[in-house]
């Protein structure tokens, strides 16, 4: 493992800080602007606006969603970023491995920020986020010495367990996404907004990166042991903010299908068995 490029410290601190602040204030801020609201969308239906806080334009199912993303960043991801961040300092391989799944956690988590709700003051914050997250992930996943990573792991760990049931979760999100999509989906999911940035996200790059880790691990390519334990963090971190997600939307009233109600609260505990199996089978 190449020394710790010290950048990276306050690269996190900043991001650490920015995000406390813009999840704290999003999450308890729900001061009534427009409560009432109702926006016509370019097919005909009417919206009801969320009317409250930061997202008192957006609808209320989006709304809902970005505080459940807001509870697990506040109490979840800062905390879990400063943790990393300190074992990473002590050149600690796991540590590395949690500070990088973590960084691709925020990239993504504000990238969708950037893109996905309606405009608020936040959003030049969210760009700065993006930013440094970008920028400390490259630093972070350069650190690796690629020709080595399979030594870093123990001969017995469950590779195809481990790169099958990655697959399962891709296809399982993709088909998910992919639903939405029909004429009667879209006039449901889209609301008054003109675009589905988070499918586009997973479908054109988490899942496809998740694919291929869970292939090169298969095949004991060292850039499946690399990918394999900084793509399982960031399923978990993904499956935890969803779980959010349909609790915050459960206790609003917006409808959540069954399926999504049973199958992401399962697969969110295999996802963190196999989180545990790779720190497990990781040499010291």
């Amino acid at each position: 493992m190449k020394t710790y490029n010290k950048k990276v410290d306050y690269l996190s601190i900043a991001i650490a800080i920015l995000a406390a602040i813009i999840s704290a204030i999003s999450l308890f801020y729900n001061h009534p602007i427009n409560i009432g609201e109702q926006v016509e969308t370019v097919g005909g239906q009417i919206v009801k606006l969320y009317g409250r806080g930061i997202y008192h334009n957006d609808s209320l199912s989006m709304a809902v969603q970005a505080k459940g993303q807001d509870l697990v960043t506040l109490f979840l991801g800062v905390p879990f970023l400063v943790y990393s961040l300190y074992l990473s300092r002590k050149n600690s391989l796991l540590g590395r491995f949690y500070l990088t799944g973590t960084l691709a956690y925020f990239l993504y988590t504000y990238v969708i920020y950037s893109f996905a709700g309606s405009y608020n003051p936040f959003f030049i914050l969210y760009v700065v986020i993006t930013g440094l997250s970008f920028f400390a992930f490259i630093a972070c996943m350069t650190s690796f010495e690629l020709p080595k990573m399979k030594d870093k792991f123990s001969e017995k760990s469950p590779i195809k367990y481990l790169g099958i049931s990655n697959v399962v979760f891709a296809c399982l999100i993709a088909f998910n996404w992919l639903s939405r999509l029909t004429p009667k989906s879209l006039s449901i999911y889209l609301e008054h907004y003109t675009t589905l940035p988070i499918q586009a996200m997973d479908l054109g790059i988490v899942l496809p990166v998740i694919v291929f880790s869970a292939v090169m691990l298969m095949k004991k390519q060292p850039w499946g042991y690399l990918l394999m334990p900084i793509m399982t963090m960031k399923i978990l971190t993904l499956l935890i903010a969803l779980d959010a997600m349909i609790l915050f939307m459960c206790l609003n009233g917006v409808e959540v299908s069954i399926v999504e109600m049973v199958i992401f609260p399962l697969y969110t505990l295999v996802v963190g068995f196999n989180f545990y199996l790779i720190q497990k089978n990781l040499k010291k």
